[in-house]
């Protein structure tokens, strides 16, 4: 015979004490951005080198190739886990320049199968110029399957 107990909530109430609980929200908000930084380390910075062998660069704020160099921090850039291509310096690439990062479709890339870095809002990173030289602007423009929008 099987028995069936019923407990009321009321009596629940005095056997575990209900206490309120206040969340800091500074310090889930620090935790959350520290978080996202692991992530990006973990993920490993890398350089993106163009057909010509120059590599994407920044300066302030403007996006350019500029011969490669392992030690230079303007060159190493991390996907971070909402698809936005970052900076070391903590800005992304949105359309053609450096911003403050957001959740826009000109900051969320895709490396695809052809090597090209595709916005969601449908562009492509490219350097200007064809053959491209170091020095020149690299801008979000219309995709085509042309050798200078390949990044490596």
């Amino acid at each position: 015979m099987k028995r069936i107990f019923f407990v009321s909530a009321m009596s629940l109430a005095f056997i575990a004490p209900v206490h309120a609980v206040e969340f800091n929200t500074d310090a889930l908000k620090s935790m959350q951005e520290e978080g996202h930084k692991i992530v990006a380390e973990s993920q490993g910075a890398r350089s993106y080198k163009a057909s010509n062998g120059e590599c994407l660069d920044f300066k302030g704020n403007g996006l350019l190739l500029a011969k490669c160099n392992g030690k230079v921090n303007s060159q190493q850039w991390t996907m971070d886990d909402k698809q936005r291509l970052v900076a070391h310096n903590g800005r992304c690439v949105g359309g053609s320049n450096l911003q403050e990062c957001s959740n826009a479709k000109a900051q969320k890339w895709t490396h695809d199968d052809k090597h090209r870095l595709i916005s969601k809002a449908k562009k492509c990173l490219q350097p200007q110029g064809k053959p491209p030289k170091s020095g020149v602007k690299v801008v979000a423009g219309n995709c085509s399957n042309s050798d200078h929008l390949v990044w490596k």
